[in-house]
């Protein structure tokens, strides 16, 4: 089994559009590929799944607005927002409330043969605030090799 977590537990206002921090990895079982290459690369920001698989991800949130609205955590993988893979609270006091917001998803970082090589192209995570500006007082992310 591959896995990796972070957490970030420092106060980090993200402003709607901003990337959230992961912060710095707790816990992490990898290995090497044949090429030297490790299973997972943190950041702080992103999270890159290295090696061809099927990954259990799951990010969990805890986050106050600082306006009323709807505060939004979303899944991007290479820059891209995964449409189904997303979290929403309603604020309705700013400042004051305290949502948790869970994304749980399997993500597929698929191999293919270049030239007669076999290549792999990372899936690099990131979560971001789409929703309301909020205040994030925990963030934990953790990554599992499935298959």
């Amino acid at each position: 089994m591959l896995l990796i977590g972070t957490t970030n537990t420092a106060s980090q206002a993200v402003a709607a559009g901003g990337i959230i921090n992961l912060g710095a990895t707790y816990r992490r079982y990898c290995k090497k590929n044949s090429a030297g290459t490790p299973a997972f690369t943190n950041t702080g920001t992103a999270l890159s799944l290295n090696h061809s698989g099927i990954y259990h991800v799951t990010g969990t949130f805890v986050a106050s607005g600082t306006a009323a609205g709807v505060v939004t955590v979303g899944l991007s993988i290479n820059g891209v927002a995964v449409p189904y893979a997303f979290a929403s609270e309603t604020i309705t006091t700013a400042g004051t409330e305290l949502r948790t917001l869970v994304i749980d998803d399997y993500v597929l970082v698929d191999s293919a043969c270049v030239l007669g090589t076999t290549s792999t192209t990372p899936a690099v995570l990131s979560f971001t605030n789409t929703g309301v500006a909020a205040t994030f007082s925990q963030v934990t992310v953790n990554a599992e090799k499935v298959v």
